[in-house]
Parts: C-alpha cells; structure tokens; sequence
C-alpha cells in the first residue's frame, strides 16, 4: 500500500499550485521540456517522459542468446516547485508491462546550495547508480554497477556541495515496489566528493562513497516464523534484452552488507575518463562471511561538441549539448566469486564500444558492440560472446 499513499500524497501536494487565488500559469518550453510558472516566480510546473526503444543482435557461444527489440522504458513525469523552497516530483515506469514508482519524493531547498529530501529515490552511491538512465554513456549500467547498486529505495537524505566539494548522506529503508512480508532492512548511505577543477578546458574528481544495510524481510513461513534472510548479487550480461543473469550469488543467512565504492572523473578538453571500483562485504548468522567487487573505466571522446562540462550540484559530468557525437569505450570486470565463502558467483569481464549522437534536446540514438567473457562458474560455465546493439531515446 506505501506506493498508493505516496501517489496520493504528490498529486494532492501538486494540486496546491493551482489552489492559489493570485497565481496565474503561462507556459513555454525550456530546454526541449514543456514548463509553466507564475509571474513572481514562487510557483512552477513542469510535465515530462522518455521513451528508449532496444534492438540487439548477439553472437552466441555455448548459450543460445534472445536477441530482439523492446521497448527498454517508459516514463511519465510531474514535477512542481512550491514557494520556491520546496518541490515535488513524481516519476512512474511501464516498463516490461508493469507500472512501478521511480523517484516519488518532496524535497526543501536550505538555501542555494543545500537541500534536504523525503521520498523514494535513488541512494547516493556512486557515479552511475545516480545518473538517470537517459544521460549514461552506454545502453546498460556497467556489469559491476547493475551487481551492487542499492537502487531507489524510500528514505531521507541531506545534500550539500560548495565550490569544490559534494556530500550527500542519507538513511533508507525498502523499495516502495517490493511487498514482501517481514521486517524490512534500513541503510544508511554516503557519497563524498572533492572536485578541485572543473573548468571549460579541465576537470578532475575523486569520490567515495559507502553503505551500512541489514538484509530484507524475506516473509514468513507456514508456521508464521520469519524466514531466513539473504542479500543477491547478479548482472546482466551488459544487455537488457537478453534478461538472464549470467553472474549470480545469492548469500543466504544473511545478517547485514558493508560496500564501499571509490569513484574518479578527469577530463581534458573534448576527452574524458570515468571510473569506480566497488568492494562489498556481507555478514551470515550461519556460514562464512562473503565478499565480493568489481571495477569499470570508460573514456569518452566529444568529437563534435566542444569540451566536456561538469556539474558540481550532483558531481558528475553534464549531458553534451545538442548536435554532440560522442565516442565510447568501456572495460568492466565484476567477480562474485568466494571460495573461502563456498560461494562462486562467477565473473564477468566485457569490452564494449559505442557512440552517441545527440541530435537536440529531446532525440539521441546509440550504437554499441560488446564482447563478453564468462569463466566457468557463470551461469553456463566459461564462454565467451559478442553482441550488438541500438537505442532511440526520445524524451522531454
């Protein structure tokens, strides 16, 4: 029931800016985006959504691969900024047939440079587990980043940055999307960067980021007792439309998971460097305690565009401008394997290249090849395929 309430909540909060007697709405378009907002400025209104639509051809090796199209994601966004200091938004996905809730939250503005958030949203940890999956350089989260991430769960977080610096901590419970019956788990997650040049010609940027997460509810059994809990590390083979996880630990007896996460930015003009590196722990009642990482590094090159941008309010690289092409190459290893654990996992390792053109605000198109190799603990032993793919983004 959470996501009901919550759906109530924001769209009775988003009727209040049409209940005000002296406010009149005059729209225009920002930024390919439909916007609306009163004379003085204390109230505004934006609506907005995306569209991805997925093709991808593999090349198989011992497991015979689903290729196809999808449509990857639907969107539909409501948004309102109330007196200036607060907002709301409300975010909801139709992807695959279903209808979930994104980012649902209300958030109040301290001042220019701080902010305190309420809601359901996505925890801070990380560069891309941050990032809206219509800016991310590639088709699908790096293997390592789609393995660990916590995800959007509903919580309260405090952010602040200043010229130089990004902090944001929070505390969080469950997903609003998961009803499972038992005691949920609750979290407290950080990100901390230092960014001491973000200027037109050069930027570097060196963060970390950590969680503190007791295990979920993991339901009752037939005599009414809670049964075990455990914590689940999977991914993706670096695609969607093929939805088998080819790397897989489930750690049962599970008690609570520790992950840290070292992230790094530096570009120099039209060429750019990211990477992050994720180390997780997870305590058992019964069993040895399990761990598991995984890195990835991409460089980006903006060959039409001029020079990569940053934004210090969420510390990550900006969207190139529209008319952009950009040219990408990725290398991700993600190992969840433990022998000491008795837990294998399997690890990936994948090599992917692509390219983006931003054809204005609102259109881009991708094009992507990846190779990826399995050792034998994945899911069908040790193989080694290759697979193209490409996306039609639209949004506004």
């Amino acid at each position: 029931m959470k996501k009901y309430y919550l759906l109530s909540f924001f769209l009775f909060l988003s009727g209040t800016l049409f209940s005000q007697k002296s406010n009149v709405l005059k729209s225009h378009v920002e930024n390919g985006t439909v916007q609306m907002a009163t004379d003085d400025g204390q109230f505004s209104f934006g609506v907005g959504g995306r569209l991805l639509m997925d093709a991808a051809a593999y090349f198989d090796d011992k497991t015979d691969l689903g290729a196809g199209s999808e449509i990857r994601d639907i969107r539909f966004l409501m948004k309102a900024t109330l007196w200036k200091k607060w907002e709301a938004k409300f975010n909801i996905g139709f992807s695959n047939g279903n209808v979930c809730l994104k980012d649902v939250f209300l958030l109040y503005r301290i001042n220019g440079n701080s902010f305190v958030k309420a809601g359901h949203f996505l925890e801070p940890f990380g560069i891309e587990q941050t990032e809206s999956s219509k800016t991310t350089k590639f088709m699908h989260l790096a293997s390592t980043v789609e393995a660990f991430r916590p995800g959007r769960n509903l919580g309260v977080s405090y952010a602040s940055w200043s010229e130089k610096v990004f902090w944001e901590a929070g505390l969080f419970g469950s997903d609003v999307n998961d009803d499972t019956a038992g005691d949920e788990g609750f979290g407290m997650t950080s990100r901390f960067v230092f960014s001491p040049i973000h200027t037109d010609k050069g930027i570097f940027h060196v963060g970390t980021s950590g969680i503190f997460r007791t295990a979920d509810a993991a339901g009752f059994n037939e005599l009414g007792q809670e049964k075990p809990k455990s914590i689940r590390y999977c991914s993706r083979a670096a695609t969607h439309i093929e939805e088998r996880r080819f790397i897989d630990a489930k750690i049962d007896d599970a008690d609570k998971q520790i992950k840290v996460a070292f992230e790094m930015i530096a570009a120099l003009g039209p060429v750019s460097m990211q990477g992050e590196f994720v180390n997780a722990n997870v305590s058992r009642n019964v069993g040895k305690d399990y761990s598991a990482h995984g890195f990835y590094t991409q460089i980006g090159w903006l060959v039409k565009g001029g020079n990569c941008k940053y934004k210090m309010k969420s510390a990550r690289l900006s969207k190139p401008k529209p008319g952009s092409v950009e040219l990408m190459a990725r290398y991700n290893q993600t190992d969840l394997n433990d022998s000491n654990a008795l837990l294998l996992g399997g690890k990936q390792e994948d090599i992917s290249l692509g390219g983006t053109w931003y054809a204005n605000h609102n259109v881009l198109v991708k094009f992507q090849f990846t190779n990826v190799d399995l050792d034998e603990n994945a899911l069908n032993g040790e193989e080694n395929f290759n697979m193209i793919q490409t996306r039609l983004q639209f949004s506004f």
